[in-house]
């Protein structure tokens, strides 16, 4: 399990917390839910680039404003993030009177295999992706543009004959495919008209490029052999300047190159067979062949996914909210990859809707079998110690589950307390006529 401490950045004064399966991050506006969640998002892609990259890695601090738009206002110094995976520990911390003292730690752990993982970072302003003449945008590398990647591998395939049904019925007898000839992405009605997405209602323009990404990162991506991403292709070409001349960069110049490698490398794996141990040696010889895939470039296939979602609610009508949460743990259960799902938003709907699926979890063995199935979450269901359900609030964070897992009651009834609160002292002056 990852933990995570953040100190004095945004709106965040000092929060320290544990990753799970499935994690919700709820709170006010402005309390720093978006701000942890790209925190999260960005140290988990350092992580991966601490472990497969040799070459030069990124500047930590330049990369996290720009990638994630933050403000430079966020830091000072006494600004401070501590990643701690199974694999690798990483320390942050900025010096910004002096940024060449700003240090990035790390430190890797052995004895286990990282298993890499695709990052999505789903934003709140993912309706952008809908406006005509997307693909001529190209002015920043944040996290809008990698969401518009997600985006046009999503659909390249999804045509009018092999539409995306939505799987949430309160968007309506709807379907999303892409046409390619016109560079339209259209919305099917009821099987018997067409709209253009960008004229669809709000709720759609938000709901399907989530849904349609959402399945293609939890599903589509292992199906068949990936496509390198943007970033990874500018990394790759990097890379192939440790193997070729500016004279020599034919692929098959790039082959001769790599055999060549490759017989140095058999050279010293003999070598070291005779000198070390062979725990040593298995240990070096793993070096050596990541060494060797990452100056090509080759990155192990994704063993599961890592989706971050900013305000999946947005534009959504409260029960559409409920099957939407439904929609994303079913897919969870059914991928058969170990995915981790990260949500912040100010709904509690969101939270309803999740804790009838925790709840299932809890006592679904004793429930008659045809009552269990009847119900709306019953695929949905989920293990209470998957899920990390926490409060943000005046820079802080808590944890707002009990013992069980469930969420704790007095935290579900605050929110209606309040409202009713101001009815209930209005309504000794209501006189009904009748």
């Amino acid at each position: 399990m990852t933990h995570i401490t953040i100190k004095n950045i945004g709106p965040i004064k000092e929060v320290s917390f544990d990753l799970n399966k499935i994690n919700i991050f709820m709170g006010p506006q402005s309390s720093g839910k978006s701000t942890i969640a790209k925190i999260v998002s960005f140290c988990s892609w350092y992580e991966k680039n601490v472990i497969l990259h040799t070459s030069n890695r990124p500047n930590f601090f330049e990369e996290l404003i720009s990638f994630h738009n933050l403000e430079e206002s966020y830091f000072s110094d006494s600004s401070e993030i501590q990643y701690e995976s199974d694999i690798c520990k990483l320390d942050f911390k900025w010096k910004w009177k002096d940024t060449s003292k700003n240090r990035v730690d790390y430190h890797l752990k052995g004895g286990l295999v990282f298993r890499n993982r695709k990052i999505s970072y789903i934003p709140a302003e993912r309706n952008f992706v809908t406006l005509q003449g997307l693909g001529k945008y190209n002015e920043t590398r944040d996290n809008i543009l990698s969401f518009m990647y997600d985006w046009f591998m999503a659909k390249k395939e999804l045509t009018q004959t092999n539409s995306f049904p939505m799987p949430i019925s309160g968007l309506g007898d709807i379907s999303y495919y892409y046409d390619k000839e016109t560079d339209a992405d259209q919305v099917e009605i009821d099987h018997d008209r067409n709209i253009k997405l960008n004229h669809a209602s709000s709720g759609l323009r938000s709901s399907i490029p989530l849904l349609v990404v959402f399945n293609y990162i939890m599903i589509g991506i292992y199906r068949s052999k990936r496509t390198k991403t943007p970033f990874e292709i500018i990394d790759l070409e990097e890379k192939l300047k440790y193997i070729k001349s500016e004279s020599q960069d034919t692929t098959e110049e790039i082959k001769s190159k790599m055999m060549q490698l490759k017989s140095m490398i058999d050279d010293m794996t003999s070598s070291l067979r005779l000198l070390q141990n062979p725990d040593e040696f298995n240990k070096t010889l793993m070096s050596i062949q990541e060494q060797m895939a990452n100056i090509l470039g080759y990155y192990s296939d994704y063993h599961y996914s890592q989706v971050i979602i900013e305000e999946p609610e947005l534009n959504l009508f409260p029960k559409t909210q409920q099957e939407l949460i439904y929609y994303m743990l079913e897919t969870i259960n059914t991928s058969g990859q170990a995915h981790q799902l990260i949500l912040t938003t100010h709904s509690p709907f969101i939270l309803f809707a999740l804790n009838n699926c925790m709840m299932g979890g809890l006592v679904g063995n004793n429930m008659p079998s045809d009552e269990a199935i009847a119900l709306p979450s019953f695929n949905s269901w989920v293990n209470p110690q998957d899920v990390s359900i926490y409060e943000i609030h005046y820079g802080g964070i808590r944890r707002i589950q009990d013992e069980d897992g469930i969420i704790e009651d007095n935290y579900l009834n605050q929110a209606y307390k309040e409202n009713s609160k101001e009815y209930l002292s209005m309504l000794n002056y209501y006189e009904d006529e009748e």
